[in-house]
């Protein structure tokens, strides 16, 4: 029986869903213009309730909706809330039975995001079904390039080459001071293209002061050690809204709205390789429904998410610029072409499925200390500290926390 069949037999009678997103600002109407509305046009009887922190849905906290007795359906995750929200728990529950119940083509997936899914538990289970990918890019400002007469950046770059634009772009003008390159620093490092871990999660000890971690912030450091531009907490004012930035390195869940009222012309690129590492592109981070081990409709709640993941559902998304977690023939011709802002943009750039950096190791500590890395970085970056006392003192302090948090068994 195929998914399409099988909802339609678990649906007969009209019957809700409810679901978890962990975001203060995810609305129901957010969810339905997405996959709401989509999924009631194909099953009238299906009725998805949102539950979130935003007080328009509920106003509440997992944990709350837990104690206030709420049996959730399916949880939205990805990375370590896997085992924030899921394990720590209780919640997780495999679905390869479910899977082979209905006859479920895992081959659909890019071989990226299945190794990802596969990367929770043992390797062999699969908590839940992907319904997009978390997409990188390195985006510019075509304005600042023209006003200096430097190229623009290509696709295949490596850091040193862009490092070597970001000096040429780097300028005092008129005024105005234009910086080079800025990043998402917190992104990058839990997607790094290295594939380096935070920790050990058969030791539960640190794995920060490596010498892959200092070659990944030497490598971003350097640039904020180009006169004028200084690293900043966040670029996006001065990217999006003041024009200042001419390179920089974030991600996109999907929507791509932070640019759409953007007062310069912009595209966007491949990120950047390193040397050493050439076509490895930045590891995943693939959001994805989980089913709740409390759910009392748990054959819906699969395949209604397996629905989510298939080819006419995700065709759809696509066209709203979200990237999909399966494969799909000539996906750059649909890519955000429902979106009159994303028109002639090089989107394709943004979906790093072919090249994606294996997942590294990690467990429900991973969260704890994941910040120490960022402000080890964000040390060196202002000249603070060098790498090697930066690395140390991270290690010390993460061995510390994940030590404190064994001894009160979190």
């Amino acid at each position: 029986m195929n998914v399409e069949t099988a909802i339609a037999e678990l649906s007969k009678h009209p019957i809700e869903l409810s679901l978890y997103e962990n975001a203060s600002s995810y609305t129901q109407k957010m969810f339905d213009d997405l996959y709401g509305d989509l999924l009631k046009k194909k099953f009238p009887n299906v009725s998805i309730k949102l539950f979130s922190p935003n007080k328009d849905s509920g106003g509440q906290g997992l944990n709350q909706l837990i104690l206030s007795g709420v049996k959730l359906d399916l949880i939205k995750v990805s990375g370590a809330s896997f085992y924030t929200f899921l394990e720590d728990n209780g919640l997780q529950d495999d679905v390869s039975d479910l899977i082979v119940k209905y006859n479920y083509d895992l081959n659909k997936f890019h071989p990226s995001v299945l190794s990802y899914m596969r990367s929770f538990g043992t390797g062999k289970e699969i908590y839940g079904i992907p319904n997009a990918v978390a997409a990188t890019a390195m985006f510019y400002n075509k304005d600042i390039f023209d006003r200096f007469g430097v190229p623009y950046p290509k696709d295949g770059m490596t850091w040193d080459e862009t490092y070597e634009l970001a000096r040429k772009v780097t300028h005092l003008d008129g005024g105005v001071q234009y910086l080079g390159f800025q990043e998402n620093i917190s992104f990058l490092t839990i997607t790094n293209q290295l594939s380096q871990s935070f920790l050990d999660p058969k030791t539960n000890k640190p794995t920060i002061n490596q010498d892959n971690w200092k070659t990944f912030i030497n490598n971003f450091a350097r640039f904020h050690q180009i006169d004028g531009n200084q690293l900043l907490p966040s670029y996006n004012n001065a990217m999006w809204k003041e024009g200042r930035v001419a390179m920089a390195v974030g991600s996109s869940g999907g929507s791509w709205n932070f640019t759409y009222d953007a007062p310069f012309k912009w595209d966007m690129v491949e990120l950047p390789y390193f040397k050493d590492a050439p076509r490895k592109g930045s590891g995943l981070q693939v959001p994805f429904h989980a089913i709740s081990k409390t759910s009392e409709k748990r054959d819906l709640a699969f395949l209604i998410s397996a629905y989510i993941a298939s080819e006419p559902f995700q065709k759809e998304v696509a066209k709203l610029g979200y990237v999909p977690p399966i494969k799909i023939d000539n996906l750059s011709s649909l890519l955000g072409t429902s979106v009159p802002q994303l028109a002639g943009k090089n989107i394709k750039a943004a979906v790093p499925l072919e090249t994606a950096a294996p997942p590294f190791p990690t467990n429900g500590y991973q969260s704890l200390i994941a910040g120490y890395v960022n402000t080890a970085y964000s040390e060196v970056a202002t000249g603070k500290k060098d790498v090697n006392t930066a690395l140390r003192d991270a290690e010390e302090l993460a061995d510390k926390k994940l030590k404190e948090a064994a001894f009160a068994g979190k």
